[in-house]
């Protein structure tokens, strides 16, 4: 035990020792460090010291460059130009299809899917020529009142039944009440007869209300006359001529309510189908829906513009290079997209030849009418400070004269900026900008710094 305290203090020691030397050695080291320090002082570092640049005392702003740092600073210059008299507004969306030009198709009756509508079969798997047909399905262009398909509906066969036995009832009791009325006066009680005429009246009416419920099914005055067809013909006890009267008594025929592309098919044949199932569904794609949305800085761009001037020229995102097709919006949204900062502008544009697709990415551009007073120069030429832009301009190509102005930034586009010439109130002072001068694109942050390490004397302010 005593063995491991004697060890243990040794140890210790030994790191006592240890670390009183190197604090020792590392103070001695830095001491030397700050002497040397004292005695050979660095030079004070001026990143925008330039050799070559001449700072005009005398006039605000006004620099001369030396043909050297004009080369070692690459500066570059570019012309303010007129802004243009309209100015884009490009927008992001999608097409969607026109909801009042889209058709979903269902059967009034429950029944059996006994026929599928047909259209030609240009490539037939048998090589049955041109008059070969298949059943219409999905990207099938049909037009208004094609046969989609044919229902069998124990409703409607009932219903036309019971309009026929309504006429025979008709025919019968008129056949009577005539009857009645031809005998001799007296030979027949007045009641038997005002009976016999209450009767044809109401089957007058049984037969009005059969027809009319057959019409509000919505059959057609072909139909209603083939089950007037077959009353006669039975009261007359003729075997039937067409037997295809019998077979399609129960049919319902389901067409096509527009012209358009089908879109979907929901039915095969035989299958047993229920009102309010989506047979198909139909839409006129010849004109397209646009959704496009707006940022809520550029709302007001929008709803200033009068409605002659609300166009817009659409582009598919996946084909930029491609031709516009142009347009017209209609809606601009007033709810802001809590996410994105957006409204909805909702309008439409043709679709010749069914080239657009519902649901594919757009790009809208609208011409804006631009600012009457702004000059338009490189982004790269203004040099920001927080609420206010300088812009050096150049007395010539040479650069060698050039002067920093203050100017005011209107807008920035992704290239360019607009700088406005007229003041407006509330707004600090600045200096215009005058179509044709030059402006420094590049080196132009090396100079501003100059500037900034030689401020101007109270004189040339």
């Amino acid at each position: 035990m005593a063995f491991w305290k004697i060890l243990g203090l040794v140890c210790l020691l030994l790191a006592a020792g240890f670390g009183g030397y190197w604090f020792g050695a590392t103070s001695e080291r830095l001491h030397k460090f700050d002497e040397n320090e004292v005695r050979h002082p660095h030079p004070e570092s001026n990143d925008h010291q330039l050799t070559g640049v001449v700072v005009d005392n005398k006039q605000a702003g006004h620099l001369t460059l030396s043909p050297e740092v004009i080369k070692s600073l690459n500066v570059q210059v570019a012309a303010a130009r007129r802004a243009p008299q309209t100015e884009p507004l490009v927008l992001a969306g999608s097409l969607f299809l026109d909801s009042s030009h889209l058709a979903v198709v269902h059967t009034r009756f429950t029944g059996e899917v006994v026929r599928v509508g047909e259209v030609p079969d240009s490539h037939p798997a048998n090589n049955s020529g041109s008059d070969a047909v298949r059943q219409v399905r999905a990207g099938d262009a049909v037009k208004k009142n094609d046969i989609l398909a044919v229902i069998w509906s124990k409703e409607i066969g009932e219903k036309k039944s019971d309009l026929v036995e309504s006429l025979s009832r008709r025919n019968s009791s008129k056949a009577t009440l005539e009857r009645l009325e031809g005998l001799e006066k007296g030979s027949v009680s007045g009641q038997v007869v005002r009976d016999a005429r209450r009767q044809y009246e109401s089957d007058l009416i049984a037969v009005e209300r059969a027809e009319r419920t057959l019409r509000s099914w919505k059959e057609t005055e072909a139909e209603i006359a083939e089950v007037y067809a077959e009353a006669e013909r039975i009261v007359r006890g003729e075997s039937p001529k067409d037997s295809r009267v019998r077979e399609t008594w129960a049919n319902v025929e389901i067409r096509a309510p527009l012209d358009g592309v089908v879109l979907e098919r929901n039915i095969s044949l035989g299958e047993i189908v229920e009102t309010g199932f989506d047979m198909f569904k139909i839409a006129d794609v010849s004109r397209m829906g646009v959704l496009a949305n707006v940022y809520e800085e550029d709302i007001s761009k929008l709803t200033s513009l009068p409605e002659e001037q609300r166009k817009w020229k659409v582009r598919l995102k996946a084909e930029p290079e491609s031709e516009a097709i142009s347009g017209v919006f209609e809606v601009i949204g007033h709810v802001i997209d809590p996410g994105q900062h957006t409204a909805a502008v909702v309008g439409w544009i043709t679709n010749p030849n069914q080239r657009f697709r519902t649901g594919q990415f757009i790009t809208a551009t609208i011409e804006l009418p631009g600012p009457s007073d702004a000059i338009l120069i490189p982004n790269a030429a203004v040099i920001d400070q927080g609420a206010s832009a300088t812009v050096f301009v150049a007395t010539d190509s040479a650069s060698q004269d050039v002067t920093a102005r203050q100017v005011s930034v209107l807008r920035r586009g992704r290239d360019f900026a607009l700088i406005r010439q007229s003041p407006v109130p509330n707004e600090s002072p600045f200096d215009s900008l005058r179509e044709g001068e030059l402006v420094i694109t590049s080196g132009n942050l090396e100079l501003f710094g100059v500037l900034q390490d030689n401020p101007p004397t109270t004189a040339a302010k």
